[in-house]
Formats: C-alpha cells, structure tokens, sequence
C-alpha cells in the first residue's frame, strides 16, 4: 500500500512518499486487530480503532470522529511552526487579557491565577494546553497564531486535508453539538502522530519539547495507559465531552505515541455516540490498548 503526503511548509513544497509493505506478518496484524476491534462490537458507542507501526496501517471504521481535546495537538503543532519559523523561543511571554480567560469551563490555568490580565510564556500555555488539557490556554494560542482558521490551514498544508478544525474550546462550551465539527479520519490522526514523532514538521529541539509534553499528560490515565506497564513510554493527547439530554456522549478519546523499548506503534481509539458510562468508555480505551500492547510483545 502507497500513501503519498503531500506538504507545504514556508513556501516549499516537499513531497513525502510513505511506502508500507505487504507481508505476511502485516496481514496477520491487521488479522488480530480486526478481531480486537469485533470483541467491543456490543457496546452502545461507535469505538474508532486505528493503529500504525513500520509496516502497517490499520483503522477499524472509515469515517471521521470528533476530535474532542485531542484538536489541542493540531493547534500545538501550528503554534510550533508558528515559533519555529518566527524564529521565537518557547521562553517568549505573550500579554493575555482577563477577557481570554474563561470563568466556566475546564481551566487549570484559571484556577492557579484567577482572572487578571497575565503575560505568560509560550511553553507554559503550551503545557496547560496539552499536558492538562486546558481550555482558557487553548483558545489563548489559537488566538495567538491567527484563530481558527489558521489552525485549519497548517493542518491541511501538512497533508491532512480531511481533518476538520472550525471551533474554538469557547464555542464547544457553549454549544454542546458544535462539538461535533472538529473531526478527523483515524488514518490523518495517526499521520500527525507519526509527524510529531518522525520531527520533520519544525526544529527537533520544539519536536522534543511538545513530545515530553505530551508525555507529562495528566488527563486519561485510566485510558490507553491505564493497563500498560509503567516502563512504557506514552506520549498522548486525551479528549472528552459533554453529554446530550438522552445521554449520549459525544466522545471519549485518546491517540498516543507508545514505545516500549524495541517496538514503537501509534493508537487512536475514538469511542464516539456512547451510552455507556465514563468508566466503561475508559475501559474500553484501556482493555483495547491492554490488548495491542501483549499483540506486539508476543510479535517480538
């Protein structure tokens, strides 16, 4: 199979060929996924199962899901470039207004400074946004590089031109469906996690920053980590919503980059239209992982 990424980065285009080969040991990968993936099938949700390593790509639905949180990694990556090509240091403060920061919603920011004009560095909003998934620091920065339709643009301009970035944390919070309109095919979600990782969208140094920020993540400790043995390296984005008067949740996320010494693979697992508790959705993040993790340890 032949993926061809096409990239457009300060004004040069590069074309990336990404060839992954047809073996017997893919087919016997996708073989085992396919029955991971048909053991959650009796669950009241739509659970979105994509996995890639070196030699496959595998994704259970073909669709796009909310995005939920983990749209805070898109605007990461477009603030990254945002330093990288303005030649700026994370250190750099940026004036912030009392107005930016939110009273009602999920806001760790908030809680440690109130609400008070502030001047804060790039890496701490970067932190708050990713690691803590802060939503008064996420609109800060989206803000900062130009609003929401600049996210969208970079995101597209490195390849991912299905993925779909049109609201703000402010808008998602006030309007519980538009939480619905940041969405992506699993498939461009592990792209950009293979991009993140492969550090070829900015400078290496910013690669390594955002990677051991994403490692530092404090939300979603009982889903894709939450059965992994603690010597594995798991550097991952969480998303989570709001439930609907019928008590559906819209989404329970988690995507990850997992590398466990001698094997490194991507997860994206979307539980998305679930009436299944908050639990039982991180369960099955967790046991889908569980069981990805011991598919690759009996592989090696």
């Amino acid at each position: 199979m032949l993926k061809i990424l096409g990239i457009l980065l300060i004004g040069v285009a590069v074309v990336l060929v990404w060839e992954i080969p047809s073996t017997k040991n893919s087919s016997a990968t996708e073989q085992k996924l396919k029955e991971i993936s048909e053991q959650y099938a009796g669950y009241k949700a739509n659970i979105g199962i994509g996995y890639a390593d070196d030699k496959i790509t595998y994704e259970n639905k073909s669709q796009k899901y909310p995005l939920l949180s983990v749209f805070k990694l898109h605007v990461a990556v477009t603030v990254l470039d945002k330093i990288n090509r303005e030649k700026l240091n994370l250190e750099n403060k940026i004036k912030i207004s009392s107005a930016d920061i939110k009273e009602n919603t999920y806001s760790p920011l908030r809680e440690k400074y109130g609400i008070k004009n502030l001047n804060l560095s790039l890496y701490e909003l970067l932190y708050y946004m990713v690691a803590e998934s802060d939503n008064n620091a996420c609109d800060i920065l989206i803000k900062w590089v130009g609003g929401i339709d600049s996210v969208e643009r970079y995101i597209h301009a490195i390849g991912l031109s299905e993925t779909e970035i049109k609201v703000t944390e402010d808008i998602m919070n006030r309007a519980d469906m538009t939480q619905y309109q940041n969405r992506a095919p699993l498939y461009e979600i592990l792209e950009l996690l293979k991009q993140i990782d492969e550090k070829k969208l900015f400078s290496e140094e910013l690669h390594r920053e955002l990677l051991s920020i994403m490692q530092s993540t404090v939300t979603g400790a009982n889903k894709i980590k939450g059965y992994l043995p603690q010597f594995v390296n798991v550097a991952h984005k969480t998303g989570s919503s709001s439930r609907l008067q019928d008590g559906k949740k819209i989404a329970d996320n988690d995507v990850a980059i997992i590398n466990k010494g001698n094997k490194k693979y991507y997860l994206a697992v979307m539980v998305s239209d679930s009436y299944e508790t908050d639990e039982t959705n991180a369960e099955i993040i967790a046991k889908i992982s569980q069981q990805i993790y011991m598919k690759n340890s009996c592989s090696n």
